[in-house]
């Protein structure tokens, strides 16, 4: 599994903590759901699509908030094991990929025919072990986007407890 997590520690919320805990959950959850659906969207628009299209690793990526009083944790992650592949790239000089699942993309997505989906399949294995690949970053360009929002979303919880504290 490949995933993001969202960790704040904020200062401003200890004294808010002792005397409103389900008050500051309640708010915090909120806030952590805003900002993991944004992530999880802004991940899945940088997401390369393959044969799946959609339904294929940018189908896969989900978040969801995890929380069982405090702390609140957000997480954006996806399980297909390739993903870290597809996200940090792969270096030169390596072992070949295996086959299969290359042969399968080329059947699907180069449109060669059964007979010669494994050879062709080979070949492509073959140049990646050799000559690797870029990754696509697609989880890092999207935190480094929305990190300082995300923060300032974070920030705003303080303010959000006060002002339902005063209703």
């Amino acid at each position: 599994m490949f995933e993001i997590k969202i960790n704040y520690h904020l200062e401003e919320l200890h004294d808010l903590v002792r005397q409103y805990p389900m008050v500051v959950i309640e708010e915090g959850e909120k806030v952590m759901d805003i900002i993991v659906r944004r992530l999880e969207s802004e991940v899945v628009m940088r997401t390369p699509r393959g044969v799946g299209g959609v339904a294929g690793l940018a189908g896969s990526i989900h978040g969801a908030v995890v929380s069982q009083g405090f702390p609140i944790h957000g997480v954006v992650g996806t399980p297909l094991e390739y993903a870290i592949v597809v996200e940090e790239g792969r270096r030169p000089n390596r072992a070949m990929p295996p086959v299969g699942p290359i042969a399968l993309w080329a059947q699907r997505k180069l449109g060669v025919n059964v007979e010669d989906a494994r050879s062709v399949g080979f070949v492509i294995a073959r140049s990646i072990g050799k000559k690797g690949f870029k990754g696509a970053h697609m989880f890092r360009k999207a935190w480094e986007q929305l990190e300082r929002w995300a923060q300032t979303e974070l920030q705003s919880i303080v303010d959000r407890v006060s002002e339902r504290l005063s209703d």
